[in-house]
C-alpha cells in the first residue's frame, strides 16, 4: 500500500502541469479517488495511474466550472464526444460526435477520453487489465472491463 506522500510525489512528477495544487487538496483528492483505481490490478503501475485519474478528474471539474461561470453556457467539450485532437498554441479542441456509433465505449470510458489525463490513464489500464471475451452462440459478442 502506497503512502500518500508516495502518492502525492508520483502525481507532481506525473503531472507537472498541475504544480500550483497544493499538498493538502491532493491529499483530498487521493482520499476521494483512491477507491476508483484498483492498486491489486495496476499493481506497479498505481501511483501513476492515480495520478492520471485524479488529473482527469481535475480538469473535468475546471471545464465545468468554467461553463458555470460563463453563465451555463458550456463550451461543448462535456456535452461532445471523447478529445480527439488537442493543440496547444492558440488552443484549439476537437471532439468526437457522442451519438457516433460502434465506438464499444462505456460511459465511463467516453468521460476518460475527453481528457489527455483520462487518455493515459486509458492507456495504463489496458496495459494491465485483460479484456473478457463473452461468447453467444458460438460468436463473439464484444468484452467489458
Amino acid at each position: 500500500m502506497y503512502s500518500t506522500q508516495e502518492l502525492i510525489a508520483v502525481f507532481r512528477l506525473t503531472v507537472p502541469a498541475m504544480a500550483d495544487v497544493t499538498d493538502a487538496e491532493l491529499t483530498s483528492d487521493i482520499e476521494i479517488y483512491r477507491d476508483y483505481v484498483s492498486e491489486k490490478r495496476f499493481k506497479k503501475l498505481f501511483p501513476k495511474a492515480l495520478a492520471y485519474f485524479i488529473a482527469h478528474m481535475r480538469t473535468l471539474n475546471d471545464m465545468i466550472a468554467n461553463a458555470v461561470a460563463d453563465g451555463g453556457v458550456a463550451d461543448g467539450s462535456v456535452a461532445t464526444g471523447a478529445l480527439i485532437r488537442e493543440k496547444e498554441g492558440d488552443l484549439e479542441r476537437s471532439y468526437a460526435d457522442p451519438s457516433a456509433s460502434g465506438s464499444g465505449d462505456t460511459e465511463s470510458e467516453a468521460l476518460l477520453k475527453k481528457t489527455m489525463y483520462g487518455q493515459m490513464f486509458l492507456q495504463l489500464r489496458a496495459m494491465v487489465i485483460v479484456p473478457v471475451t463473452i461468447r453467444r452462440g458460438g460468436g463473439c459478442c464484444g468484452w467489458r472491463y
